[in-house]
């Protein structure tokens, strides 16, 4: 049966109290998203308490998939839940597969959109089933249509450039654009797609970026 390998980077002990809450976040994690992507391979998932970079401070986790079976997973074990943990499991995992589904290369800013945006609608699905849900997902899930479609024309000039500020687009934001504005345009990219085609998620995760164009104005 394949898995997810749980790697801890541990020297300083930190995340010894961590292990229960990590295997039970693994469980949840893989019982969705394997079956959900065809997932027939095992997945590394490095987690540390030393990328403070990429996590999420409200959340306490935040993750980055480098390819197709390997994750790093940062938590700050201070204030991670196990549901938080879960859920951006998830989200990782769906980028997982699509690298083991489809080996395109990232070339355009529409095409990072449309990856993240796979991803976070992925993610918001397993998120609709749970009690609480985490900012990050409950932020993008309250932006309305008309915000996104503002943030799609603050960016529509270089949507097809590979020259973008990455983090003012996908996490800080700045005068023009929210934070994670290029998750929620993303998301709002990938509903429009899946509404257009009749798709489900677990259908459209490894479809090419030029089938997302259809969506665009």
């Amino acid at each position: 049966m394949n898995k997810i390998n749980a790697l801890l980077t541990n020297a300083n002990g930190n995340l010894l109290d961590m292990t229960v809450v990590i295997k039970n976040a693994i469980k949840n994690a893989e019982q969705y998203a394997f079956p959900k992507l065809n997932i027939d391979w095992d997945i590394d998932v490095l987690f540390t308490n030393r990328l403070y970079d990429i996590v999420i401070p409200e959340d306490g986790v935040g993750g980055r998939t480098r390819t197709s079976d390997f994750i790093e997973f940062a938590i700050n074990e201070e204030k991670v839940t196990e549901s938080a943990m879960s859920e951006m499991l998830i989200h990782e995992l769906c980028h997982a597969a699509r690298w083991g589904k489809n080996n395109e290369w990232i070339n355009s800013l529409f095409d990072a959109v449309i990856n993240e945006g796979i991803a976070t609608y992925f993610e918001a699905e397993y998120a609709g089933s749970q009690a609480k849900k985490q900012v990050f997902i409950k932020t993008i899930l309250e932006r309305t249509d008309e915000e996104n479609e503002k943030i799609y024309e603050s960016l529509r000039e270089q949507i097809d450039s590979n020259y973008y500020d990455y983090d003012a687009i996908f996490f800080n934001g700045n005068d023009e654009l929210p934070r994670w504005a290029g998750y929620s345009l993303g998301y709002c990219l990938v509903k429009k797609y899946l509404e257009k085609t009749g798709k489900k998620i677990e259908d459209a995760f490894a479809d090419k970026y030029a089938d997302y164009r259809t969506v665009l104005k």
